[in-house]
């Protein structure tokens, strides 16, 4: 008897332990679910639309998703095909839960412009282009009315002989004349203001690696390597004449450099291509004292950009991720190599495109090159653009007009204008 009294008292005892442990775990589930945690709840229209918090979507029951997660910052993010995205940085306090209905807007239909180009440039209103399918220039002009809306003015063909195969083409700041490069040769076209009679390609020079136009049209620099083995970057008129042999890059070791100048034409961003990937870093040149420097000391970078105010270098550099496609990623730094940080933005710099704002730019991004993105490079911060079919556009060519109100783009071989309509 007394054995079993004490076996009792035992399983008493463990049957209150037992209730304590749970009343205590179901305090802290309490206290960690109500008092931690926050719902969030919103109703969306669409139905179809994806609704995201920290880019982890969530499921939509009849337009509603309801879920419950931490504390603090989150960034939610509601997105359809063919609609304008709606993101809003939310932070969740303690007792205080968020809900909201979105109902989205549709995103702006693309404008045609031509139904083949390649090569686009703009100037005010202007949009040059060149038309592979009969091989010709094109010019169209642009209107806009009171609401930003464009409409094609007028299209109108720019030279008469159809343009034999070339490797690329890189336009003047004034658009009135082309650099076309075939291997190592550039010749020079110039439109003489659309007289055909006139017209004639002329040669600019042999030996040439990558070649760009200043900004503000003073100068053309491109990379020169003829057989006795110099290996120099020169400064040019349109002419080829005039000709300062700016940097002997031989001394320093830069082999078929990618070039690209500042917008306010004062530094040139210099990146071997050298077969040995390690030793491809990042240079900077002074146009006027032509000293040239590194200002990233690791190797492996490809391209490189400035921001609007030409004070920083926004490069991308290789990528070995599987799923980066495009095998390149951005950082930005000072002109001085300083401040070096990531983007985390799998891009290309040449795609980059200046903004208004000296910290902004604008670039498209993703796999397919389907989506068009503003930049904070200070903060890292983005925001999106949409528009009509934007999921299966693959953009192969963009640029901004003047007021940055609008996009001109190439879409699987299709001109497009389409006004820019953010979150």
């Amino acid at each position: 008897m007394q054995l079993s009294s004490a076996k009792n008292k035992e399983m008493v005892m463990i049957m209150r332990m037992s209730l304590v442990g749970f009343a205590i775990f179901l305090a802290v589930a309490i206290y960690v679910i109500f008092f931690l945690h926050a719902q969030v709840s919103v109703e969306v229209v669409p139905t179809s639309a994806v609704v995201t918090l920290d880019n982890k979507p969530t499921a939509i029951i009849n337009g509603s998703a309801n879920f419950i997660t931490t504390l603090g910052k989150h960034t939610l993010r509601v997105e359809a095909d063919n609609y304008v995205g709606f993101k809003e940085e939310i932070n969740l306090a303690r007792g205080k839960n968020y809900s909201k209905k979105i109902n989205l807007t549709k995103a702006p239909v693309p404008i045609e412009i031509a139904g083949s180009a390649q090569y686009i440039a703009i100037k005010d209103n202007q949009i040059f282009y060149f038309n592979p399918a009969d091989r010709l220039f094109y010019l169209s002009k642009i209107t806009y009315d009171a609401a930003d809306q464009a409409k094609v003015a007028s299209i109108q063909v720019i030279t008469s002989k159809p343009l034999s195969s070339f490797d690329k083409i890189i336009w003047s700041p004034n658009k009135d004349l082309v650099a076309i490069k075939r291997g190592t040769t550039v010749s020079v076209l110039d439109f003489m203001k659309y007289d055909f009679v006139h017209q004639n390609e002329v040669i600019f020079g042999n030996n040439i690696g990558d070649i760009v136009w200043a900004p503000d049209n003073s100068r053309l620099a491109y990379y020169f390597a003829p057989p006795g083995g110099e290996k120099s970057i020169i400064f040019a008129d349109a002419n080829n004449q005039n000709i300062t042999r700016a940097a002997n890059l031989a001394q320093i070791g830069i082999d078929n450099p990618y070039l690209a100048f500042s917008p306010d034409s004062q530094y040139l961003a210099v990146i071997p291509r050298n077969s040995d990937f390690s030793q491809n870093k990042v240079y900077l040149m002074n146009i006027y004292t032509r000293e040239i420097s590194s200002v990233e000391k690791i190797g492996n970078q490809k391209e490189a950009a400035f921001s609007t105010d030409s004070q920083k270098i926004i490069y991308s550099t290789y990528s070995d991720k599987i799923e980066n496609t495009g095998h390149q990623i951005l950082f930005v730094m000072n002109l001085d190599g300083s401040d070096n940080k990531s983007l985390g933005l799998a891009a290309k710099a040449s795609d980059i495109r200046i903004w208004q704002n000296p910290n902004q730019v604008f670039l498209p991004i993703d796999d397919t090159r389907s989506k068009m993105i503003l930049v904070d490079v200070t903060s890292g911060k983005t925001s999106d653009f949409y528009f009509d079919g934007q999921s299966s556009s693959e953009i192969s060519e963009i640029f901004l007009n003047d007021n940055k109100s609008g996009a001109i783009f190439i879409s699987k071989g299709k001109l497009y204008f389409v006004k820019l309509i953010s979150n």
